[in-house]
């Protein structure tokens, strides 16, 4: 799997989650990188090692590479697999086409979302529609409306207050907003409070920032890799 097999995979399963709709119509190329997977949000969950990798993938998915996705009108896309192919390519030359509007193929969307219920884990009820209906959610039933809540056994010292995690080295340190899903495993993340670490694979979601260049930090760096400035103090 290359980065256009990643970005579009990618792309198709965060847009079935929390816009099925996108999936069998057009949007403005300029959405896509501006507001579905922008580089600066989804960097981490896309594994790209820098801009100009993110921009080379979209500029091969709106050139038509694999059959992934069309663009309107013909002649930018026509423009862009130009671009693509060429010796040397301007990756983020589709920022000139802003208003051209693509769509991605039934074909490449169904490829994605078969793959996606005929890996599910046992136990894990398939979609009703797998090719773009969002899961449906569960129903209580009567038992479970009606029942009181089962008190919370208090932990030690009387208190039930559950104790604050802290990222590790996390001094000084400025974290970002955390995605809506696991950037490793993938899995949806709880809202409406802040998660550190993912309940799923316990893996770490918030991204660091350094506090004095503002450039990303890996788990367990001391060192800012752009400006040199201490993070563990």
């Amino acid at each position: 799997m290359d980065d256009l097999d990643r970005l579009f995979r990618y792309l198709v399963n965060h847009l079935a989650k929390d816009a099925p709709e996108r999936l069998t119509s057009p949007f403005e190329v300029s959405e896509l990188y501006q507001n579905i997977v922008p580089y600066r949000g989804h960097r981490r969950a896309l594994k790209f090692e820098s801009v100009e990798d993110y921009d080379m993938a979209v500029l091969r998915l709106l050139s038509g590479e694999r059959g992934y996705a069309s663009v309107e009108p013909l002649d930018v896309q026509e423009a862009l697999a130009l671009e693509a192919e060429s010796v040397n390519p301007d990756p983020g030359a589709f920022r000139d086409f802003a208003a051209a509007t693509v769509k991605l193929t039934a074909r490449g969307v169904r490829s994605v979302l078969d793959e996606e219920v005929a890996y599910a884990p046992p136990g894990h009820a398939p979609r009703k529609d797998s090719r773009f209906a969002p899961p449906e959610p569960e129903v209580a039933t009567p038992d479970e409306l009606f029942a009181p809540p089962e008190p919370e056994a208090p932990a030690e010292g009387g208190s039930t207050e559950p104790e604050a995690v802290e990222p590790p080295d996390g001094r000084g340190l400025v974290f970002e907003a955390v995605e809506a899903t696991c950037p490793h495993c993938y899995v949806e993340l709880p809202g409406g409070r802040r998660v550190v670490y993912c309940p799923s694979c316990g893996r770490q979601v918030e991204e660091a920032t350094c506090p004095a260049c503002g450039d990303a930090l890996e788990p367990g760096w001391r060192f800012c890799v752009t400006c040199g400035h201490s993070v563990t103090g």
